[in-house]
Formats: structure tokens, sequence, C-alpha cells
């Protein structure tokens, strides 16, 4: 009988067959399919898998699954079945779970349940050399004895399959050095993605490791292409007949084809039909080789990062950084490297805890059947002193390891000894110990070496804040006794030699060997200022190259030269012959300055001998007008700046307006002056800083008249700021918060000018505010301030494209400005703003996506739209800036839902947002547009299948709809009276209607080009009247309306395919007999659309 204590042994996760079963979950997935069961049906699987292959009888099911409760058999029986429903089993020609008449059930499929850690440490018989790899990382042949990790691999085996799900499986592992991030990849995730049967739904196929410190940096596409190339897929190469360098063309230009092909290759891979997301994994190791790379630019590792994403989202590569977190804020630099990371696309590798300590000491050493010394001073075993050094030693891991393997090596038969571990002086000591005894222990003439090995293997960031290493190549030793160096401290473990490109390299084995060793920690300091500068000359000689040594490229005077000319005299550093070439070259052309420089010197010095008279007589007068301006601009920045900012934050207008006039008087008499010296024929010029406070001040005037509805004196007073500021930046054309005055200027008038229905002048307008945002941006490329004003600006030309019925150029517009805002967001989590303004900006795509006929897709944006808006939500519940963007984009979702013909997916939808609203107006009973909001929820849930109509009460709806004002609620009321056939309450609605509003709209559609929404409110007027033409209208009265209705629909659908525009249109022409003249787009656009109602009066 099997007891509880071994099902609950069980409780993690197993397999059945190809079926992985989830206990905790109770749910059996087979690919993409997914199945619960109810958690008897689990506990009756869990039995009859932990006995596979025996019968299990029904008397022992009841008594394990059923304890103390009087049942018969027909539970067991239902349960049975259950069971075979949901793993698409037959009990007439079963795969899974067989029926032994008279005896009872049994499981005749494969089981393969996942062991703990320490069963499958005490079951590996390992025959390999060392358990412990000292300062490499562990490979995927040393997965058995890879232990300690368990909980980040689920972890991160969970994350992955959910970037799957959410179409971009592209992952950084980040985590400080030595805090075991390759091997996590290479023994610990890989070995389980190769696995026959995957993990969490992800199988690989193959893979692909590039140590990006290994290889030369520039050519890290053409080192992914070699790699590809060994991909197969059913013993033929994936790639057939390319080479590396036509396949990395072919990446670099366009890698669309070339997923296409492995795509389609893969899916006629009958093997991976039941595997949810089969892959191919390629994984970069040491990202931050990449990142600090002088040798590529910015941009070309922006394409480089750009060419992997879209490699990731094809969906059959899954994308593994690996990086160092003190390169943290070089990642920052790329949008594309923080994409998602709030949704788990980056892993933070934490240093192991205790108990993952202990596995990885013990565990190791019980499948290589070793032992631990006990001191006979304390009785204390070795596992437990080193287990007790390494919980007290922060990012130990490289330490441990190596401490271990060199007990291991020095072991006795199988014991591991205490003696060993006190002359290696413990963890702390051990590499820095045996660095040095080594380091002692070499001729004088090889310690030498040192200081010529050490720049070759070194690396420093231009701040010099980062230590990173890098691989060096044999023939780059000038001397035996460099050779005899290297040579002794590969032999030794602390240097790793191979073969790169057939070239003989060799690399420290672990930075820990840099950072723990003194004597180099000493030579780092000592030399920090001259490999800073190493480097930095380095780029600059690769530049002047690269441009024909072009003098634009030369070292100028001062420090740049200075510090090259000291290099240069540094004899433990070696200069390239082309570096000392580039030196020679900027010291002649200093020298020719310097004879002209002398020259005009003499020159000016007669003049000055002038000047000085006159410099006494008008010294005063200048000191007179600089204590007013400065006494001016002080005042007026503190008045123009932070206290205007705090008067617009509590809607303080009125002190605005009198400090932005006060400001102003300031500035007049600043600019007076009374006395001017002998030699001054004209006042002098207001101050830069003056001046720009003057159109600040000229700004806040505006903006007050503004929000006071005088918006044609705040139009003077905008247009009189941009004279001024234009005037500025011709004095500083680079000056960053003038720049941000000049957008906002620009977007104010541009605004101005886009409610005035003036859009050709508001696009000029905006358009400016774009230029001034990225001139700001290209200043300060890492300025949060200036990359939101670029999306801001980028937004409002997206809004102004989609009122013009430019929707492609809206989308473009807009999906420019969301990267910059989830950028943003992604900076910065807790910022509420932050947030919503890149779901927000979501939402709009969706909706301009609409217009353009890609339904399936728009639906998608707002999916997508909705799931960032709910993850907001969780954290600002009560926030109104969060609920009402949340639920505006939940009502735009079930109303594309509903014509896409998703009934249920509109009622859940609409459910979802009438219980936040609900819970809304309970907190806050006073707010008005929750209310309206409420109203309107209701009023297209009395048009849906949901239960939750049952409870609403349409005319008291309508009622609170008339009180409220809100028109444009009434319509989903008229379908739902007209499906109900009260036509008195419509013929009400209508006259409410055209009582409100009855020269607005027509007036409006005669001055200028109406919007979407005013071409929406009169079709829906017209099809109201129309469907009530059925009970009271007269046939020619119908037809008058047919006519306007195609009138009306006609002009809209040439240029948006939006169902509320498309569905109307057909109505009409069929109403009219026209359908012939519909064309074959928008018949193929509402041949995926649901028929609205009214199509049955027709």
């Amino acid at each position: 009988m099997v007891s509880f204590e071994q099902i609950e042994y069980m409780l993690k996760q197993f397999y059945l067959g190809d079926w992985q079963v989830e206990p905790a979950s109770n749910t059996l997935i087979l690919g993409k399919t997914k199945r619960t069961v109810e958690p008897k049906a689990m506990d009756v699987l869990l039995l009859l898998c932990q006995q596979a292959g025996e019968v299990v009888s029904a008397d022992d099911i009841i008594t394990q699954c059923w304890p103390d409760a009087p049942v018969g058999d027909n539970p067991i029986h239902k349960t049975i079945t259950q069971l075979r429903k949901a793993l698409g089993d037959k009990a007439s020609a079963p795969s899974f779970i067989e029926t032994i008449r008279k005896r009872g059930y049994r499981v005749i499929a494969d089981v393969q349940f996942l062991e703990d850690e320490q069963t499958r440490a005490a079951e590996t018989d390992w025959q390999g050399q060392s358990p412990f790899p000292g300062l490499t990382a562990f490979t995927q042949q040393e997965s058995q004895v890879y232990y300690g990790r368990n909980a980040a691999v689920k972890n991160l085996l969970a994350r992955l399959s959910d970037q799957f799900t959410k179409k971009r499986p592209f992952t950084l592992i980040i985590g400080p050095s030595g805090s075991g991030k390759s091997s996590l990849v290479h023994a610990g995730l890989l070995p389980r993605l190769l696995n026959n049967k995957g993990a969490n739904g992800v199988h690989a196929i193959d893979y692909a490791s590039i140590d990006i410190a290994d290889i030369q940096t520039a050519q890290i596409v053409e080192e992914l292409a070699a790699c590809m190339l060994d991909w197969d897929i059913n013993d033929a190469p994936l790639f057939e007949g390319e080479s590396a360098d036509s396949l990395a063309a072919k990446l670099k230009r366009d890698p669309k084809p070339v997923i296409h092909l492995a795509k389609t290759k893969l899916t006629t891979a009958s093997q991976y039909n039941n595997v949810a997301f089969p892959c191919y994994v390629i994984v970069l190791d040491r990202l931050e080789a990449y990142l600090a790379t002088n040798h590529v630019d910015s941009t070309q590792k922006e394409a480089v990062f750009t060419l992997l994403e879209a490699l990731a989202e094809s969906g059959f590569i899954l994308m593994l950084l690996v990086c160092r977190n003190d390169f943290y804020h070089h990642l920052a630099a790329y949008p594309t490297l923080m994409k998602n990371k709030e949704r788990g696309a980056h892993f933070d590798l934490t240093p192991p805890s205790a108990s993952e300590l202990s596995q990885m000491i013990r565990l190791p050493a019980i499948a290589a059947g070793l032992e631990w010394e006990e001191d006979n001073h304390t009785d204390v075993t070795l596992d437990d002193i080193i287990l007790t050094d390494a919980a007290a030693e922060p990012n130990c891991l490289p330490l441990l390891q190596y401490t271990l393997q060199e007990l291991y090596l020095q072991r006795t038969a199988n014991l591991l000894q205490v003696s060993t571990y006190k002359q290696l002086g413990g963890i702390e000591g051990a590499i820095g110990h045996k660095a040095e005894q080594l380091y002692q222990q070499m001729p004088v003439l090889v310690k030498t070496a040192l200081d010529r090995v050490l720049p070759l293997i070194v690396t420093l960031t231009q701040d010099g804040s980062n230590l990173t290493s890098r691989t060096a190549l044999w023939s780059e030793l000038s001397n035996d006794n460099e050779k005899n160096f290297v040579e002794l401290m590969v032999e030794h473990r602390l240097f790793v030699s191979h073969l790169y490109q057939d070239k003989a390299c060799f690399k420290v084995a672990h930075e820990a060997v840099l950072r723990r060793w003194q004597r180099v920690q000493g030579w780092i300091q000592q030399h920090q200022s001259a490999l800073v500068s190493k480097g930095r000359l380095e780029q600059q000689t690769k530049q002047w190259l690269q441009d024909n040594k072009s003098k634009a490229f030369l070292l100028t005077q001062g420090k740049p030269l200075t510090d090259a000319l000291a290099l240069k005299a540094d004899t433990s550093l070696t200069l390239t012959n082309d570096e000392l070439a580039l030196i020679r070259a900027s010291q002649k052309t200093v020298q020719r300055k310097r004879v002209i420089r002398g020259v005009t010197f003499a020159a000016l010095a007669c003049l000055t001998v002038v000047s000085f008279g006159a410099m006494l007589q008008s010294q005063q007068s200048q000191q007179l007008a600089e204590r007013k301006r400065l006494e001016a601009e002080n005042l007026m920045g503190y008045m123009i700046g932070d206290f205007a900012n705090k008067l617009r934050s509590v809607k303080r207008m009125d002190l605005l307006e009198g400090i932005s006039e006060q400001a102003l008087s300031y500035v007049e008499q600043a600019q007076q002056t009374s006395e001017y010296g002998f030699f001054t024929i004209s006042p002098p010029k207001a101050s830069f800083e003056l001046r720009f406070q003057h159109a600040l001040s000229l700004q806040a005037m505006a903006e007050v008249r503004f929000y006071r509805d005088d918006v044609a004196t705040a139009k003077e007073a905008y247009e009189e700021a941009d004279v001024h500021i234009k005037a500025l930046l011709s004095d500083a054309p680079n000056h960053f918060e003038l720049l941000k005055a000049a957008g906002a200027n620009a977007f104010w008038l541009g605004h101005i000018a886009y409610n005035d229905g003036l859009m050709d002048i508001a696009r000029t307008a905006f358009e400016r505010y774009l230029a001034y945002s990225e001139r700001m941006l290209s200043i300060a490329p890492d300025n949060t301030d200036a990359m939101l004003e670029v999306a801001y600006a980028q937004n409002s030309l997206g809004s102004l494209e989609y009122e013009n019925f430019e929707f492609s150029k809206s989308i473009e517009y807009f999906s420019a400005s969301l990267k910059l805002k989830q950028y943003i967001a992604e900076q910065n989590p807790d910022d509420l703003d932050a947030q919503l303004y890149a779901a927000d900006t979501l939402s709009w795509i969706a909706s301009a996506t609409v217009h353009t006929g890609e339904y399936e897709k728009a639906y998608g944006l707002y999916e997508d739209a909705e799931q960032a808006f709910e993850d907001i939500y969780i954290l600002h519940s009560s926030n109104a800036a969060a609920i009402e963007p949340y639920v505006a984009v939940l009502v735009q979702k079930a109303l594309l839902a509903k014509k896409l013909m998703l009934k249920k997916n509109y009622g859940t939808t609409l459910e979802k947002s009438y219980i936040i609203v609900k819970q809304a107006i309970s907190q806050d009973i006073n707010n008005s547009e929750w209310q309206l909001a409420f109203f309107r929820i209701e009023a297209l849930l009395l048009v849906s299948d949901s239960s939750f109509k049952s409870s609403i009460d349409a005319q008291q709806v309508l009622a609170k709809v008339i009180a409220s004002n809100a028109e444009w609620i009434l319509f989903p009321l008229i379908e739902y009276f007209q499906m109900n056939s009260h036509w008195e309450i419509i013929t009400q609605i209508q006259k409410y209607i055209r009582s409100i509003t009855p020269e607005i709209i027509e007036s409006s559609l005669k001055s200028r080009e109406p919007s979407f929404t005013e071409y929406s409110l009169k079709t829906k007027k017209i099809l109201s009247q129309f469907i009530r033409s059925e009970n009271i209208f007269t046939d020619e009265r119908k037809s008058l309306l047919c006519h306007e209705l195609q009138l009306t629909t006609s002009k809209i659908v040439e240029k948006s395919y939006h169902p509320d525009a498309i569905l109307p249109h057909f109505f009409a022409s069929q109403c009219t007999n026209n359908t012939s003249k519909i064309n074959g787009t928008l018949k193929a656009h509402a041949k995926t659309l649901t028929k609205p109602f009214y199509f049955d009066y027709l």
C-alpha cells in the first residue's frame, strides 16, 4: 500500500507518456493543450502512477483516495472515465490506463518522475574527473554533478514558457561576476530543454553558445551564423547550401526570409507536433564584453540587438543573453535589451542561500563517492566548516569551487582533508594564495613578465570603474619569459589556453583571479589612469585609420595629447606602431598651431594697453547693471520656474497670471540703465538668462489665458514667446531647457490650430515640436525628459493623422511614441504616469488598427493594452487615472469582440468593466466620469448575452443618461428597445436627441472636415430613425433615409475600414439596391464581421 507521504513526494512535476502532469494545479499538459481534472482524479492518477505497470484494486483506490468515506465502485469508475477523457484515452484500446476485469486498474504508459536533488545525487555514479570544476563554469557534460540551483532553473523555465506564450522568448540572465550565470544556463537549463520531453512545454532541438569575450566583437553576427549552420532537423542541415558569410549577410540585410525558411522546415517535422514550443537556443555569454567594447559603436550594437530580437520573435528561437549586473547601466542604453523587463525578460540570479550552498558542496561529493574528514580539534566535519565559511562570504562561488577542486586534487583516496583546507588558507585566501604561491616559485626573470602580460588581459571601462578580462593571443607575447609566465599560469589552472579561429589564445580562468590576487589589484590601482588612457588611444587610433588619417581625429592639445605622451613614456605599457604614428602626427599639428598663436598674441598685446583705460571707466556702471540683472534673473527664475509649477499643480491660474505679469516688469527694469561708460554708445543687450525668463513668462501668461477660454489672447502670447525663443535659439541652439521651452510653445500653437480644425498649421507646429525634442535627445540620449518630449511630439502627430483619417501614418507615430514610453516605463517601474502613458498609447494603436481593417491584430493589441492597464490597476485600484483608461479599453475591446462574432468575449469583458466601475463608484459616489462609464456599460450589457443584464432596469438607465446629457449612450439603448419592440420609448428618445442637438452636428459637418465620431453619430441617428420607420414611417420616408445614409457612409468608407463605417454602408447599399458598386476590399472586410441587428429589418 502506498502512503500519503510517498504520494506527497510526487506532488511535483512528472510525465505520463508525453503528458506533463502538474499535481499541484491538477493540470495535464500536452503541447499547447492544457486540461484540468478534479483533485480526486489527480489523487487516483498519482496512486496509479506510483505503481505504474501494477494492478491497483478498487479497494486500494478507495482506501487511499476516499479514506473513511462510505463509497462504492461508482465514484472510481467516474473518476477513471474523467481521466481517460482528459488524456484522450479509450477503455477499448487503452494507451494510458487499462482496466483489468474484476481486479482493478493499471497505468501502462511510461511514467517519469522528476527526482529531488538528494535522490539524484545518491543515484549518480560519477565517473568523470573532479566533480568540482574549479574556476571554469559547469558545462552540459557536467550536469550530473550540478546541484544547488534547482529553484532558479525551475523559475527560469517558467518564465521562458511564459515568454514563448507572449511570442518574445528573449531573456537576459543578470548577476554578479562569479554568481554562476554560465553554469546555470549550460548545466542547469540546457540539459532540461534538450531532454527528449523538454520542460514546461519548451523543447530545444539544438543550441549555439558563444562566449563573446572569446570572439572579435565586430564579427558577432558572423560567429552567430557559423554556429547556426550546425543546426539540423531530421538529419538535414537547417540552412543547407549556406556559408557562414552568406547567412550572416542575409541576417544583417533582412532576417525575415531566413526565419521563414527555418520555420517552414520546422513545421514539417512531425516529431514536434506534440511540443508546445519546439525551438533552437542561442546563448550569448559574457555580454558585458560586447557592451564595453569601443570597437563597435552604439548604432551597430543596437542593430545587432534588433536582429537578436527579430530572431526571438520568430517563435522558434530562444534567445538567452548572459551579463554581469555591474554593466546594467550599459544595458539601459539599449531599449531592445530593456523591453519587458517588468514582465520577466530580466532574470536576476541572486547569490545562493545557505541551503543551496550546502547542496553545491555536499551533493557532488555524494555523486562522486567522496567523504569529508572530521576536524580532530572541533569534531566538526570539513563540509560543515566550508559551508560556514562560504555562507559568510558573498558572491563566493568561484572561490568555493576552486577550493573544492583543490581539495579533490589533493585528496587521500576518497577523503577530502581538513589539513589541505587549512594550507589553502580557506575559501577567502585560496585563489590569491594559490596565485601568489605560484608567483613566488617562478624564476626571477619570469616574474618580470607579469607587468607585460597583465595589459594584454585586463580592460578597464573608459570611466575606470569596471574591470573586465579579455582574451589575448600567444603571438602577442614578445619573449620567452612572458611565454613561460603564461604557461605556468595555465598549468596551474589560473589561466586557460584555447584555440580561436585557429589561433592560439589565453585568458584568465575566471575574473576572480584578477579580483582576489592582491598583487594584481595593486598593479591595477597603480596603472588605472594609464589603462583608461590606453583604451581611449586605441579607439582614437582606430577612428584615425578608418578616416584615412584625417586631421579631424588627431589628438588635441591638452589632456588627450598629454595622456598619450605619458603612455609613450610608460615602459610598462606597449603601444602599437599605429598608436605611435598618431601621437607623432598630433604633435606636429600642435607645434604648427603654437607658432601661429605666438604671432597673434603679440598683436593682441598692443590692443590690450589701449582698452585698459576704457575698461576702468566703464567698470562701475557694468557692476551696477550686472547687479540688477542678477537680481531679476534670480527672482524670475524662481517665479517662472519652481513657484509657477507649484501653482499649476494646484490649478491656481489667478496667481500664475499675477507672477507672470510681475516677472515682465522685472525684465523691463533690469534692461534699463542710466549710466554708461565713456566708450559705451548703446545700452547693453539683456543677458541670455533674462531674455529666456522673459519668454517663459509670456508662456505662463498664455497658459493662463488658454485655460480661461481666451484662446485668441493665448495664441498672441504664445506667438510672441515664439519670436523670443527663436532669437534665443540662434544664440544657443543646443540649450537643453530652451529647446524644451521651444517644444512646449510649438505644441500649444499646434494644439490651438488643431482645435480650430487648421490641420496644416497644426502639423507644422507639431513637426517643430518633434524637431526640438529630437535635438534635446541627441544632446542628452539618456535623459528621460528628452525621451518623453519626443514621445509626446510623436503622439501629437499621431493624433493629428488619426483625425485626418491617415491611420497608417498615425500608427507609425504612435508606435514610435510607444517604444520610448515603454522604455521609460521599464526604467521607472514605480512611476504611475510612465506606465499609464505607455498603456494608453498602445490602446490608440489598437483603435487606429481597427480603421485599417486589421481587426484580429487590433483585438490582440486591445488585449495587450488590457493586460498593461490591469497590471497598473492591481497596484492602484482606487486611482482614477488608472481606472478610467482601463475601463475605456475594456469597452473598446468588448465592442470589437461583438463585431468579430466573439459574443462570449463581448459579455465577459463588459462584466469585468462593470465590476471595476461599480467598485470604483463605491469609493467615490460623486465621481461623474465613473457614473457615465457605468451607465454606458449597463446599456451595452442590455444588448449582450450576459447574465448581468437581468439585474439592469433599462428605463432607469435611460432616465439617468438623459439626466446626464450623455446622448452617445442612447444608441445601445435604442437598439435594446428596438429589439424588444418598444417603439413609443424610441420615439421619445429621438425627440430628445433632436432637442439637444438640433443644428450642432450639421453645422460642424459643413464648416470643416468632420471627425469619425461625428460621422458615426450621424450614421447612428439615421439608422435609429430607419428602424422606427418599419412601424411608423412611409416607404417614401424610408427611401429618403436610405439615400441619406448611403451618402454619409460613402464618404467615410473611402477613408476607414472601421466596422461602424462598413456595416452601415452595406446596409444602405442593400436598402438602395446598390450593392454592385461596393468594391472587393470592402466586401472582404464585411465578411469577417457580424451583421448588426438592424440588418434583420431589411
